[in-house]
């Protein structure tokens, strides 16, 4: 972000929402990598021929000079970078993608880590190349939102006494990870995971978006990290993300059931 004099900014951004506002102008939100998520006006942008017109296009990418008013920040200029064009053509896809807007509203509340806005410019060029299946992404999102929030689950050992954990093995969001058959008598929440979801679990959060076409999972798998996820957000970050519940309905994880089920 480069400030030019007074209340003028200019960032790189990409617009995640837009919508109309009076005869001609449009409201958006920026996810930028300077300001975090913010709201500004396109003065004009609902004419045909208006230069700001593509500055309105959800998940359009490209650098905006803004004005700081007393409330809503002003589009004075937009330079068009990309377009995410794989995201609208696909509903798993763009569900995926309001997933990831939503969970980074709820993260980034408080605060502004340009490592978010980074992450999810990474997650929409996964879903545009198709790198990975719409909700393996979501749950590789999701881990990474937490790991920059502080709040990663441990899927290493035994979260309450250390030890590496040989037999069965309990997941528990209040704990801050796995647990021992011993200590996840301590906390109601746990539940029991295989050992393949575990690894699953420590790929996922581990490689880069681009290799998580390389994982196939089972059924049964895919339904514990999906658990797993979102009792974390909804302990860690808000019990209410809207569209955690779409995802379940409109997209299907890999469901192979040979396969690599991760790295340990």
């Amino acid at each position: 972000m480069k400030e030019h004099g007074g209340s003028l900014f200019k960032i790189n951004a990409i617009t995640v929402r837009s919508y109309s506002f009076g005869e001609n102008d449009r409201i958006v939100t920026l996810f930028s990598d300077g300001l975090g998520m913010v709201q500004a006006v396109a003065k004009g942008a609902r004419k045909i021929k208006s230069h700001l017109l593509s500055a309105t296009v959800p998940f359009s990418e490209g650098s905006y000079l803004l004005y700081k008013g007393r409330s809503l920040y002003t589009i004075t200029q937009f330079d068009f970078k990309k377009a995410y064009k794989n995201i609208a053509n696909n509903i798993s896809n763009l569900i995926c993608a309001e997933y990831m807007v939503e969970l980074s509203l709820k993260a980034g509340s408080e605060y502004h880590d340009r490592r978010l806005y980074q992450l999810f410019q990474k997650g929409l060029t996964c879903l545009e190349k198709e790198y990975s299946e719409p909700e393996l992404l979501c749950w590789a999102f999701s881990l990474n939102v937490m790991k920059i929030n502080g709040v990663s689950p441990n899927f290493d050992y035994c979260t309450e006494c250390g030890v590496l954990i040989n037999d069965a093995v309990w997941f528990s969001a209040e704990a801050g990870g796995v647990l021992c058959d011993r200590c996840r008598r301590t906390h109601i929440d746990s539940f029991k995971i295989d050992r393949a979801t575990l690894s699953a679990c420590r790929y996922i959060e581990r490689q880069g978006f681009e290799f998580l076409n390389r994982l196939s999972l089972s059924k049964k798998t895919g339904n514990e990290i999906n658990r797993i996820v979102k009792s974390c957000i909804s302990y860690y970050i808000s019990p209410d993300i809207k569209t955690a519940d779409l995802l379940n309905v409109y997209t299907n994880a890999p469901t192979k059931e040979m396969g690599n089920e991760g790295e340990e």
